[in-house]
């Protein structure tokens, strides 16, 4: 069979060409690290890490919604702390006011005090979490109590988020716990009264209400103390999970450097073989050939 240039020379461009993508290819796995550049360089291992991806996003997601939820938390958190302070001090105002000894300016003086707390207290319950109020219930948009009545303005919604596929956690805590069983704001209007009008027996008899109310308050706060809990601890699986889902990608995409480099540099001796080899064949003549 005759040989022909052409025949030589189309040969020389077909392994200079697919050579040259070799080290191409390898180029573009060491410079960006990557072992899969093209879906077809491995589809099994492309499709499954696409799949674990997609799992990345969603733990993303829900780490979103945790983070969210726990800030919301610990703006109640702060709110029931304040309300536990407050109670106390109305209960160390009933005690001092309620001794027979104290005398009826100081007692005015000391409902003036109230009224001052139950200013600062409806400022509490209404507190907001970005542009939210944390105690209305789904009405978000409502300040739950106002200070022309002592009536609770909200609802009953509980918001949830999600933490997992299919998994949610309620987070917030709606304002009825300040009027349940006792009603805070109207209690802080018993006692102002009661000042007022010197009225030792009712002042004392208002202890319990006080005390009640704050163990209403202090047994959600003991439940908020849990939901984060909670939360903290889904957070830390999906973040466990996280790494795992991480690693599983990395060992199917990665490239490992130790195995390229060479590989890399036997490409190369190729193409300089290829170049080296036509060279020397073109260059034997007709005259080489015959003489």
């Amino acid at each position: 069979m005759r040989i022909t240039q052409g025949i030589v020379h189309r040969n020389f461009l077909r392994n200079l060409e697919r050579i040259t993508d070799n080290i191409n290819h390898e180029f573009q796995q060491i410079s960006s690290g990557k072992r899969i550049i093209r879906a077809s360089d491995d589809p099994v291992s492309v499709q499954s890490a696409l799949k674990f991806k997609d799992r990345l996003n969603r733990i993303e997601e829900y780490e979103r919604n945790i983070d969210n939820a726990i800030s919301w938390l610990n703006m109640v958190e702060s709110a029931f702390n304040a309300m536990e302070d407050i109670l106390n001090r109305l209960e160390e105002i009933a005690v001092s006011m309620g001794s027979d000894n104290v005398n009826a300016s100081a007692r005015k003086i000391a409902a003036q005090e109230v009224s001052r707390i139950k200013e600062h207290a409806l400022m509490i319950a209404n507190t907001k979490f970005k542009g939210r109020y944390i105690f209305s219930g789904f009405k978000t948009d409502t300040p739950p109590f106002t200070d022309s009545d002592n009536n609770y303005h909200g609802d009953n919604g509980i918001m949830q988020v999600e933490v997992d596929d299919g998994l949610k956690i309620s987070y917030n805590f709606t304002g009825d716990i300040f009027t349940d069983q006792v009603n805070i704001f109207q209690l802080m209007d018993d006692l102002k009264d009661a000042l007022n009008n010197n009225d030792s027996s009712q002042i004392r008899a208002l202890l319990d209400d006080i005390h009640q109310a704050y163990e209403r308050v202090n047994i959600a706060h003991a439940e908020l103390g849990a939901k984060v809990k909670t939360l903290e601890n889904m957070k830390q699986d999906l973040s466990s999970r996280k790494v795992s889902f991480n690693e599983f990608i990395s060992k199917r995409e990665d490239l490992d450097l130790a195995e390229a480099i060479p590989k890399l540099y036997i490409y190369q001796s190729g193409y300089q073989a290829i170049l080296h080899s036509f060279s020397k064949i073109t260059s034997i003549n007709l005259f080489d050939i015959i003489g």
